[in-house]
């Protein structure tokens, strides 16, 4: 028989998980929430509850050039520097987990290195560097900047995928004729795509709302989305930062919805038998 305190847990511990579980997500939500609700405040100065609502602050926005402008920057450094990040995380991945060589065990660990050290201190370094190349701030450092924030989180995802991959489709492919090229397009890559696809939208995701790599390394000409809102709030706060904030969360559910759109989640997640 179960104990006293045993049969107490069995009866209430769901509910108590469940009642858990409710809290979090409030403390994870309720804010983001409150944020999106004040994108319709009327008033200039932000004041909750709002006096009135109006999707005036939404005009404002798609009427700034400025803000559009860093809107369409930040997409374009996004779209360069994650084909580019995953590309390398791509080959990165497939060496450590095809061949044993010397500094195997160090390219991983500098490949997920980024992820640990503090932005702070690598944007700063990077800063250095460009200035010591005689590389001038602009686009391309952001690009640069990016790929070097976001190879890690790529490269975390797809290198799992290559080592749960079942190598011996390719060497049943290559028993039939197909070379190493052929093997790796027809068998290998469409394979491993589903991490692929989800280490891309992870990475851009990544990029899309990274600041402290951009703020370090741009110039004043080139301003990014995040960059633009710190640049706001600096002087004045009112419901146009909201509704900045608000396309900011609708870019990362759109890209949550079209990484299960062409992903097996299932697939990239299952352990490999």
């Amino acid at each position: 028989m179960l104990a006293p305190f045993e049969r107490v847990v069995e009866r209430i511990g769901p509910r108590v998980g469940r009642g858990i579980l409710v809290v979090v997500l409030l403390f994870l939500w309720l804010p983001i929430g409150v944020l999106v609700f004040m994108s319709f405040a009327e008033q200039n100065v932000l004041a909750f509850p709002p006096e009135g609502y109006t999707l005036d602050w939404y005009i404002v926005f798609l009427e700034n050039d400025q803000a559009r402008g860093a809107f369409l920057n930040t997409l374009k450094v996004s779209a360069v520097a994650t084909p580019i990040a995953v590309f390398i995380s791509v080959l990165i991945a497939y060496a450590i987990d095809r061949y044993a060589f010397p500094g195997r065990n160090v390219l991983q660990l500098l490949a997920a290195l980024p992820i640990i050290v503090p932005l702070i201190i690598v944007a700063v370094a990077l800063t250095l560097f460009f200035g010591t190349i005689g590389l001038s701030a602009g686009f391309g450092t952001i690009v640069i900047a990016h790929v070097i924030r976001i190879i890690p989180f790529a490269f975390l995802i797809i290198l799992p995928t290559f080592m749960r991959f079942d190598r011996t489709l390719e060497e049943a492919a290559k028993d039939l004729g197909a070379d190493e090229f052929r093997t790796f397009r027809r068998v290998t890559l469409p394979n491993v795509m589903p991490g692929i696809a989800a280490g891309t939208i992870l990475a851009f995701t990544i990029s899309f709302n990274e600041f402290i790599y951009t703020y370090f390394v741009k110039d004043t000409a080139t301003e990014t989305l995040p960059t633009f809102i710190w640049d706001q709030i600096r002087w004045e706060i009112t419901p146009e930062i909201n509704v900045i904030s608000v396309v900011f969360l609708g870019v990362a559910i759109l890209t949550v919805l079209v990484a299960v759109g062409i992903t097996n989640v299932e697939r990239v997640t299952e352990r490999g038998r």
